[in-house]
């Protein structure tokens, strides 16, 4: 009887996905993305986090939906990755049953998927180590609210999202993370330096002028050092394990394109799919995209394994999560560059997927973590014996 119901519950996410797909490659064309995501929160795809409470599972249903999205489109699946890994890792933070953050959690996800609001966030930290981010973002106590100010650089599904998650500093010591509505006086969005290669994501910069919440709507973060920062630290290894997704979902799809392409094209007198020479290019091709794929799945083993205060799991987790960033959107890119090598001019063709996905793939690695922000880190802990 489980099974049947699980197998109906799944095939019924799975064609409720498929249905997105079609939708945003009609979308594609006239470029209305603010009609698909209007769409998309009519469907239960945006809100798994709301009804999948397992880290492991949810991880691996956030992660696949993001690949499908992000092979027709990866500025849209990148815009929703910021709303999956917000969502995913509020939901499966082990808070405890008797902290008001439980409460307050249990309380903001039934509205979310009652009323099906999309969320946007400014992010939160960088490393491991370092939790600074968002220090322009400061907010003040007056009675039962928080005043905050300041500014944050990035923030994906701006002027859609209904709902914004920011962190903001309290004092030196203090920070604490914010759920407000994103048409609450005293928030603006401003234009941030992308192209039309990222339109879709509607990527802004955004600024708190005196914005007043109410304390229900603050989570604080615990006091105690080695404890403050551990959700903040979970969230961004969500973060850094499904943002891997949409660029492997786009390097999958320009290999299907150069599959079809080789049945098509002829070399030699014959087919280029019939070439051995060929046939070992994409099954390398092929075989990196596959590894890459096995990092980002061993990453949701990872958060899966979590235990609240443990500081060895949570560095492994946080680690795992950025390797897995760092090759699978490196790993994403060369296949898109290879693959333009083995097309040629077909591969740029004006209108085509290879084309676009060429122009979008390259913004991967500059996803935070940056390679610097990486190769900073793993460096500064070999320096002082970390290994």
């Amino acid at each position: 009887m489980n099974t049947i119901t699980i197998k109906n519950k799944h095939d019924r996410k799975i064609n409720e996905l498929e249905k997105v797909c079609i939708k945003l490659r009609e979308f594609e064309k006239t470029k209305d993305y603010k009609a698909f995501y209007t769409f998309i929160k009519t469907t239960q795809v945006p809100f798994i986090p709301c009804y999948e409470r397992k880290a492991k599972a949810i991880y691996q249903e956030c992660f696949d939906t993001l690949h499908s999205i992000g092979g027709i489109s990866i500025p849209v699946a990148v815009a929703l990755s910021m709303h999956y890994y917000v969502l995913a890792s509020l939901s499966s933070y082990p808070f405890s049953i008797q902290s008001m953050e439980y409460w307050k959690r249990e309380m903001l996800l039934k509205k979310i998927r009652k009323e099906k609001l999309l969320i946007a966030n400014t992010g939160s930290i960088r490393t491991f180590k370092d939790t600074s981010i968002n220090e322009n973002i400061i907010t003040q106590i007056e009675k039962d609210n928080y005043i905050v100010n300041g500014e944050a650089p990035f923030m994906s599904l701006s002027e859609v999202a209904d709902y914004i998650v920011f962190t903001a500093e309290l004092s030196k010591e203090d920070k604490l993370v914010f759920f407000v509505s994103s048409n609450t006086n005293g928030i603006t969005f401003h234009d941030a330096p992308f192209g039309d290669e990222m339109l879709g994501s509607f990527t802004k910069s955004v600024r708190f002028d005196n914005l007043n919440v109410n304390s229900n709507n603050v989570i604080k973060l615990n006091s105690a050092k080695e404890e403050k920062y551990e959700l903040l630290i979970y969230q961004r290894s969500w973060f850094q394990g499904l943002i891997s997704a949409p660029y492997l979902g786009a390097a999958l799809s320009v290999i299907l394109c150069l599959k079809e392409f080789s049945r098509k094209k002829i070399r030699h007198d014959k087919l280029l799919s019939e070439s051995d020479n060929f046939l070992d290019s994409i099954g390398e091709l092929m075989m990196k995209y596959k590894t890459a794929n096995q990092l980002c799945k061993y990453t949701g083993v990872s958060i899966s394994n979590f235990k609240k205060g443990d500081t060895v799991l949570l560095e492994k987790m946080f680690e795992t999560s950025v390797l897995s960033k760092y090759y699978s959107t490196h790993i994403a890119e060369e296949i898109v560059t290879k693959i333009r090598s083995l097309m040629g001019s077909k591969f740029l063709s004006p209108g085509t997927i290879t084309n676009k996905i060429y122009k979008e793939i390259v913004y991967g690695p500059l996803q935070p973590m940056t390679d610097l922000d990486i190769k900073n880190y793993f460096g500064t802990k070999v320096m002082h014996h970390e290994t």
